[in-house]
């Protein structure tokens, strides 16, 4: 990444989009916010979506370029209370919340769920990021993050049809990803006690009938992985 927030290597110089799922306290979406991407953070707690957006504001830089925080709730069960601005020309840093199996049950999610519509004013989620989000209380909302994550691939390449400067990227292994695919990273964390490995590959063929393989990234492709990572990562591909 640049400080501006585009991609370096075979991609359009435009600021890029970052969409996070289950952020929690939102530590993936606070780096990549100080890198200079747009981001949007989704959770569903409210007591999280509040702690998120306050670990977003705090963990900003003095020099980064930033437009606003908003948050909305699907339902009207996050009411804000006051509206925090964070001024720039460019960046944006929105907070949404996000029920995985609301929306992906729902037909008209596009229109339906803030979330794309907040992905709709910036061109559609350019990365996704699932930071340690497999592990077993969310085992029952496994098929519907997949959906989602098949909601928002259809969603960008809508969007893509209508642009002249989207351009292929080059994977870390030297393929390329398809025009209008997003680039989505999951960062998986062996749970032993609460996941078994026979839970692990029930994840797995739920992605594979979605759609999607995971391909390791190599921890020496991540700076410092080799020493320091315990989270296995993942580029999650369509096929």
């Amino acid at each position: 990444f640049s400080s501006g927030g585009s991609w370096n290597e075979g991609c359009a110089l435009k600021r890029w989009t970052v969409l996070e799922l289950g952020s929690g306290l939102g530590l993936p979406s606070c780096c990549a916010s100080k890198y200079g991407m747009n981001i949007v953070a989704t959770d569903t707690d409210k007591e999280v979506l509040k702690l998120l957006e306050e670990n977003l504001i705090r963990n900003q830089v003095g020099n980064n370029l930033r437009d606003s925080i908003s948050r909305q709730s699907n339902s009207q069960r996050y009411e804000d209370s006051k509206e925090d601005q964070i001024r720039d020309e460019k960046q944006k840093i929105i907070v949404r919340s996000l029920d995985w199996v609301a929306a992906a049950d729902d037909p008209n999610a596009e229109f339906n769920q803030p979330v794309f519509s907040s992905l709709v004013s910036l061109g559609g989620a350019d990365l996704i990021l699932l930071s340690d989000v497999v592990y077993g209380a969310t085992q029952p909302a496994w098929e519907a993050l997949l959906t989602l994550l098949n909601k928002f691939r259809d969603q960008r390449q809508k969007l893509c049809q209508s642009k002249t400067d989207v351009i292929e990227r080059v994977r870390f292994d030297g393929s390329i990803t398809p025009v209008g695919d997003p680039l989505a990273l999951l960062g998986y964390t062996q749970r032993r006690r609460d996941m078994s490995p026979r839970d692990e590959a029930v994840f797995f063929k739920l992605l594979y009938d979605a759609g999607m393989e995971a391909v390791l990234i190599p921890p020496r492709r991540i700076p410092n992985g080799e020493k320091y990572m315990l989270t296995t990562l993942f580029e999650l591909r369509w096929i």
